[in-house]
């Protein structure tokens, strides 16, 4: 899974990276140390009407169907494995999928009676690009329009599984234009996109439990505590 990471590049920078058919312009800047479900973060997507955008989604994917905001708490992530069968996320995953920058993402690990988080993060720095999903939804008491995305995971690889079982699907930058291309519907192929992830070389160390809190959004989130994961 994935419940918090860190974004603080700035989008100028990070789409940069990207080798897209059409230009995007940059979308709002954003600087979270530890960034949680229900905030508005930066995602990539293609619009159906007005092509790819870099916009701030809502973290905790709205279906068009939803009732109300809440279910958004549920659906943070999406287990790529049977994301294709779920109400929530069959639709999007077919149609509406988006790429998230993230600088890191944070995981838990038990030691002993307390709960230690760890920092995953590319050596380069570089963002890392994370498979997702967008859907647009309409409150329908005030009528307001909301477009929020969830984050799929799959099954941890090289040392990441020391910490979790669980990782988000990273990216390779060069399958962006294929990933966000709404044409694009067979499974199969969605699937052949999946597999084909980046190498899972990451720094991973422990940081300060302060992080623990959501209300904690200092640097020291992402800087080392402690020696970093062999």
């Amino acid at each position: 899974m994935c419940g918090r990471f860190a974004i603080f590049s700035r989008p100028e920078d990070y789409l940069d990276q990207l080798s897209l058919d059409e230009a995007i312009r940059p979308c709002e800047a954003v600087e979270y140390y530890n960034a949680y479900p229900t905030q508005a973060l930066p995602a990539v997507y293609r619009d159906p009407k007005v092509g790819l955008r870099c916009e701030l989604l809502h973290w905790g994917l709205i279906p068009s169907w939803a009732k109300d905001i809440k279910i958004g708490y549920k659906t943070a992530n999406a287990r790529w494995e049977t994301a294709a069968e779920k109400p929530s996320f069959r639709h999007a995953i077919k149609q509406q999928r988006a790429i998230v920058p993230v600088d890191g993402w944070f995981e838990w690990l038990r030691e002993g009676k307390q709960k230690q988080p760890y920092y995953h993060h590319r050596p380069d720095g570089q963002v890392i690009w994370l498979a997702g999903l967008w859907e647009h939804w309409i409150n329908p008491e005030t009528s307001e329009p909301l477009r929020s995305f969830t984050l799929l995971t799959q099954d941890a690889q090289g040392k990441v599984a020391k910490i979790h079982n669980r990782m988000p699907v990273c990216m390779k930058p060069e399958n962006v234009p294929l990933w966000l291309d709404n044409q694009l519907q067979a499974r199969d192929k969605i699937e052949a996109i999946i597999q084909d992830i980046p190498k899972p070389n990451y720094d991973i160390y422990p940081v300060t439990p302060a992080m623990n809190s959501p209300k904690h959004q200092g640097e020291d989130s992402v800087l080392p505590a402690s020696k970093p994961l062999d």
